[in-house]
């Protein structure tokens, strides 16, 4: 008979509801996240309205937005591994909060600027902290749903910013969308008191008896088997081993992560690009293609919305089927749809294609991060997703700056939904390069230990 584990009862067990208290906090935290990364797209009619700005200063705007959240994501990220999960998700929540909260009255441009990029250093560490928390909470079996719903909530953020925005913004202005964050300082406090550091992260720091109070505490389940188990062995990996020690940037650049640093690297380059190219300049092209300002968020609320939904169902298939395929088929789709976006004139056909592109591509993003779980392990899990996002930024910055440069060019409408749609076929082929690279390394395991692999 096996020992007893944490992963294995983890999986064996129902699921608690102090867990689900912990996932539906993160995932609350997430979306205001997600609502202040978006809150800047759908108030920049008015922005550029009131401060008289350009398009390249607007894109300018996004890309300070993005220069914080790859200095967040990477930095709190790696903090989190180091220090802990609950306290960078609480402070990454406390930054965003009091900035973007404050950058509701800022009285220039130069201001909201300085404020944004402040704000961006908090929203960047929100996820990939949330995203490692809730993981760690969750069985194997279930990751690739969990991460769906954690980063659905992101994009459930845009939603809610969208819908607020249209409500809000054509009467009341930009202001109240920004000065609204204050209210996730209320998040704040909620993770602070209610959430526990993760039992993982605890037991690779060697505090193995903390560990075994917090799985007591938040999986009633398991206060049996640590009666019977001492709390090294309860958190030790099926195979004997003791959790590893916290890892640090270099050992995402050794042989054993080497490769899929890199293709990660790439893969999330070329997502964010793409997203955030589409969601951040959707209503301004809409606009200027002939649209009303409150018909352009029709489409960016459907748009939020169906990522949201096609993250989930992505999820759903992503723990039935190789992850890596679901998702290069999830892109390929998403771009080919982005681009006949452009190109379409019927109002139905303009309706279901924004759908699928914000479903396939913007919720490819949502589950990508599963990827990263599955690729690190726990000791290196936060540091390779704020690496990742990190990096990923870095297209989301280049995404509305180069936008922001072609809406100067004045670019036949369809031209901008193919520039668009680019990234997201290229994303596709390196997520097929990730799966050939995983199954080498599957079959290299599997001739080591003298097995005949049975496939992924």
């Amino acid at each position: 008979m096996r020992a007893a584990t944490f992963d294995r009862c983890l999986s064996e067990n129902p699921t608690s509801r102090r867990s689900v208290a912990i996932v539906v906090i993160a995932c609350v935290a997430v979306i205001f996240d997600g609502f202040d990364m978006q809150a800047l797209a759908f108030t920049l009619p008015k922005l550029t309205e009131e401060w008289q700005i350009s398009s390249v200063e607007a894109g300018m705007l996004a890309s300070y937005t993005f220069v914080g959240l790859f200095a967040g994501a990477i930095l709190l990220g790696a903090a989190g591994d180091r220090w802990g999960r609950k306290r960078m998700l609480a402070l990454g929540i406390v930054i965003f909060a009091v900035f973007s909260g404050t950058a509701g009255f800022a009285q220039s441009y130069e201001q909201f600027a300085a404020l944004r990029v402040c704000a961006a250093l908090g929203m960047g560490g929100v996820l990939p902290t949330a995203i490692t928390m809730v993981t760690d909470y969750s069985p194997a079996a279930r990751r690739g749903r969990i991460t769906a719903l954690c980063g659905g909530c992101f994009t459930f953020g845009f939603v809610v910013a969208a819908v607020a925005s249209r409500l809000i913004v054509p009467d009341y202005g930009w202001r109240p969308m920004f000065t609204a964050s204050y209210l996730a300082l209320f998040i704040a406090v909620l993770v602070a008191l209610v959430v526990p550091e993760t039992p993982q992260y605890l037991a690779a720091r060697g505090r193995f008896e903390e560990a075994a109070a917090t799985a007591r505490r938040v999986f009633p389940a398991m206060r049996g088997p640590l009666e019977t188990v001492e709390p090294a062995r309860f958190f030790a990996a099926d195979d004997g081993t003791r959790p590893a020690p916290t890892a640090g940037f270099r050992a995402l650049w050794g042989q054993q992560y080497r490769a899929t640093t890199v293709l990660v690297s790439v893969l999330y380059l070329c997502v964010q690009f793409a997203v955030y190219a589409m969601s951040f300049w959707m209503v301004t092209l809409l606009v200027k293609h002939g649209l009303s300002l409150a018909s352009s968020y029709g489409y960016a609320i459907e748009q939020a919305l169906a990522a949201t939904l096609g993250g989930f169902a992505i999820g759903w298939f992503l723990d039935r089927m190789d992850r890596r395929t679901v998702l290069a088929v999830a892109f390929a789709v998403g771009g080919v749809s982005l681009i006949l976006f452009g190109f379409t004139t019927s109002v139905v056909a303009l309706y279901v294609l924004n759908a699928l592109a914000g479903a396939l591509v913007i919720g490819g993003q949502n589950t990508v991060h599963s990827l990263v779980m599955d690729a690190y392990g726990v000791e290196a899990r936060g540091t390779g997703l704020g690496w990742a996002l990190g990096i990923g930024r870095l297209g989301g910055l280049l995404g509305p700056l180069v936008g922001g440069f072609l809406l100067e060019l004045n670019l036949a409408f369809p031209l901008y939904f193919v520039i668009f749609a680019v990234p997201a076929v290229l994303a596709s082929a390196t997520t097929l390069a990730l799966r050939a690279q995983h199954l080498r390394a599957t079959r290299m395991e599997s001739s080591a230990n003298g097995a005949v692999p049975a496939g992924v």
